[in-house]
């Protein structure tokens, strides 16, 4: 194997600190002193670290070394303090509110303290708002400090929500109003970096981590990382499991005894061609498994799980062969060559590494043996944008082999493509401004030295989200195979827009896979008992849910569309129900299982039947008097009608509660309709038992009066007084007790033979249905 010497120009290096790592020049040149530029040096790195033989290099090498040396990457370790000196930084459960773009129905109201101190005031005020607005509101409670926290009758869109409050706003008796904001709990940790982490955000480039740690975050699963071992940090130590060093040759190895159980990484420099050490299995690890919460650093994807580091990359680069027994021993395979056995068989196996050529059958069988066993095997594709097909491991058989993308979503244009790749993650593109992929590194430059933190890209970066994304789904499902979990992944990864058939199956979505495969609940069958009709209420009886306890939460469904604010376990039909169908949607959650939707069959509702009552009449049967309906008790709300009826026949315009008796009642029966309508309810009618019949009125009278004077000659004339409306009077005058002939008329004239007598007038009413009734007035003087 013919080896290219480069070296760095002007002494061209990465001065590494716990602060930075600086660039000093960005020329190269060979040994014969021709200058290189950057793309020529990596041309020429590729050739020489992904060669005929089967030495295989981090497939993260030639990518990370462009982001040494023209980026410098290593950002400083965080203080004992840092969460502290990061205010604004989330702690792991913070309350995000929801989006008051998607309006609403409750607000926040404060009165000013002249105005609205009684309800009534109030009261006013949101009469005189639904008036304006259209929208009726309902004081609920009041706050600590004094505001009213009030409800719409309905839903509202962002529109009417924002009008609501601009013209509670608006008003000289409220100091203040806004919207009452839904809040929920969102997992963020406080790790100092956790900003910089995109690749974990629910975005078009992330994999909508946060809202995937809510359900797992990977505990009890374990990620192998087969790589360059492992350095001691602080951010990692945590999640760390025993491994092993599976390096036969010294030489590569560095520890002067090939293999043994320690995976410390001692470096993976190579003076072949001047490279400083990566620490590359140390980013790798920190990408699945660094610390979360800890106010320090970076959080692992899968922070939960455990990682085995296995050592089989040392100087420039590592054997197949080694690499092979690595992975049969992360399994939990035999013992190898005195090693013990892995304690902690790996449910993943990541391998961000690889080499050019076919894949070989010992690496093929190390594979199938590790599938075997339960691992799930993921690869890079590598950084050469060649197909995937011409890498190794990446082109093996019952491996997840991954591309990468970068902050856009799209596919980066230094990863392999085409059919060997199964999907694409996020690998970085330092092409964007913090594009890359920040993770724990360390600070030397060729051994170790302190702790730190690095931003890389490359498949090495992309391969280990997804190993994440396996242990998340191991978690949440234990009885998941490695097959299971790919066709999952695969199944729920989203397209990549204009990459058709060079990224696999699309971008990764943790959320997705891991809800893919979350175990059903066992759920009953709904069912709802009450009489469907308007004015009842139906209840929901869910069934047996198990395994339990189950938050169960229910919606009412009326024609298939859900009834506004109808989800407890009862629901009371209204009029809008009447020949509609209703039914009740129940959903059980419980964690680490999928969500149960379950509907119960329709019943379809009937108009209600009012509560009735036989009316009663009161009053006198006679003629003049008042009859009065007494309806009784009805179901509240209904509307009531009368009718009265005289023997049998309705009275034209007697539709009023009460009646006054007419001449044409007189020995007639009397009774009374009354007819209730309600919104949703059938009509009903009810009649009052018969009156009695109807006896003649009594015409009010009083006895007359006669005025002038009592003499021969002069005229008298008589005052009836107030009678009946509608009396017709009649007349006669009487002179000692008897009837003066002729003298009928109001007045009458004296004459002489009324000389000595007394006169008296006798006033008779008659009126069509009354009784007839004469009243005398007194004596005069003598005439």
């Amino acid at each position: 194997m013919r080896k290219l010497a480069l070296s760095p120009l002007n002494g061209c290096r990465l001065a590494r600190s716990a602060e930075v790592i600086e660039l000093h020049s960005p020329r190269f040149s060979s040994r014969d002193g021709r200058l290189l530029s950057v793309d020529a040096f990596i041309k020429l790195l590729r050739i020489h670290m992904l060669g005929m033989f089967h030495r295989l290099v981090p497939a993260w090498v030639v990518t990370a070394l462009t982001i040494s040396l023209l980026y410098g990457s290593v950002l400083p370790i965080p203080a004992a303090s840092a969460a502290d000196s990061h205010p604004e930084l989330p702690n792991l459960r913070t309350l995000q509110s929801a989006s008051t773009e998607a309006g609403g129905d409750r607000f926040i109201v404060k009165f000013r303290e002249t105005a609205g101190a009684s309800s009534t005031e109030r009261d006013s005020s949101y009469t005189e708002v639904a008036a304006d607005t259209d929208v009726a509101l309902e004081e609920l409670h009041t706050t600590a400090d004094g505001a009213r926290i009030i409800e719409s009758d309905r839903e509202l869109t962002a529109v009417e929500a924002n009008e609501l409050v601009a013209t509670l706003s608006a008003r000289p008796d409220v100091e203040y109003a806004e919207q009452d904001v839904l809040m929920y709990p969102a997992y963020g940790p406080n790790d100092t970096y956790y900003k910089q982490q995109w690749s974990f955000s629910n975005s078009k480039a992330g994999l909508a981590l946060p809202e995937t740690w809510l359900t797992t975050t990977g505990k009890g699963s374990v990620v192998a990382v087969i790589d360059t071992g492992l350095t001691q940090h602080s951010d990692l130590k945590a999640n760390v499991l025993p491994g092993a060093d599976l390096i036969s040759d010294p030489d590569i190895s560095r520890d002067g005894d090939g293999r043994d159980q320690d995976p410390l990484d001692n470096g993976d420099w190579c003076d072949e061609i001047g490279s400083d050490s990566s620490w590359h299995g140390t980013h790798v690890a920190g990408i699945i498994a660094a610390v979360a919460g800890n106010g320090r650093g970076v959080a692992g994807a899968a922070h939960g799980a455990k990682v085995v580091p296995v050592r089989v990359l040392g100087a420039c680069g590592g054997w197949m062969s080694d690499i092979a027994d690595a992975i049969i021993w992360a399994a939990g395979g035999r013992e190898v060559d005195g090693i013990s056995p892995n304690q902690s068989p790996a449910d993943v196996i990541n391998m961000s590494l690889g080499g050019s050529g076919p894949c070989d059958s010992t690496m093929q069988d190390a594979i199938n043996f590790a599938v075997s066993k339960g691992s799930t095997v993921v690869v890079a594709a590598g950084n050469e944008a060649e197909p995937a097909a011409d890498a190794s491991p990446a082109n093996c058989s019952n491996v997840i082999t991954v591309a990468a993308s970068g902050p856009t979503g799209e596919l980066t244009d230094y990863s392999n493509y085409g059919s060997a790749v199964d999907v694409t993650a996020p690998g970085g593109d330092l092409r964007y401004a913090a594009g890359g992929i920040i993770s724990t590194v360390n600070t030397g430059n060729t051994v170790p030295a302190g702790e730190g933190y690095g931003i890389m890209e490359g498949t090495s970066m992309s391969a280990p989200h997804v190993a994440s994304i396996a242990a998340l789904m191991k978690s949440a499902n234990s009885l998941l195979s490695p097959a299971q979990i790919e066709t999952a992944i695969k199944k729920s990864a989203r397209p990549i827009a204009g990459c058709f058939s060079d990224c696999g199956a699309g971008l990764v979505s943790a959320l997705a896979a891991v809800n893919s495969v979350l175990p059903e609940l066992t759920s009953g069958s709904p069912l709802i008992t009450g009489k469907a009709t308007v004015g009842n209420a139906l209840s929901a009886k869910p069934g047996t849910w198990s395994p339990g306890p189950i938050r169960l939460s229910y919606q009412w469904l009326r024609n298939g569309s859900p009834i506004y604010r109808a989800t407890g376990t009862r629901y009371s039909l209204t009029s809008t129900d009447v020949g509609k169908s209703i039914k009740v949607r129940i959903s059980g959650e419980k964690s680490g299982y999928k969500t149960a939707v379950r509907e119960s069959a329709a019943v379809r509702v009937s108009a209600g039947v009012l509560a009735t009552a036989t009316p009663k009449i009161t009053g006198t049967a006679k003629v003049g008097k008042r009859l009065t309906a007494k309806a009784g008790s009805w179901t509240s709300g209904t509307k009531l009608k009368y009718q009265w009826y005289r023997s049998g026949k309705a009275i034209k315009g007697a539709t009023s509660k009460t009646y006054k008796l007419v001449a044409a009642d007189r020995a007639d029966r009397i009774v009374v309709k009354v007819t209730g309508t309600k919104a949703g309810y059938a009509t009903a009618t009810k009649a009052s038992a018969k009156t009695g019949k109807v006896a003649a009125g009594t015409l009010k009278s009083v006895k007359p009066k006669i005025s002038g004077t009592a003499k021969v000659g002069k005229k008298l004339t008589a005052k009836p007084g107030t009678w009946t409306s509608g009396t017709k009077l009649k007349y006669q005058w009487y002179r000692s007790g008897k009837a003066i002939k002729g003298a009928s008329s109001k007045t009458y004239k004296l004459v002489s033979a009324d000389r000595g007598h007394r006169i008296r007038v006798k006033v008779t009413g008659t009126k069509t249905g009354y009784a007839t009734t004469s009243k005398v007035s007194p004596k005069t003087r003598k005439v």
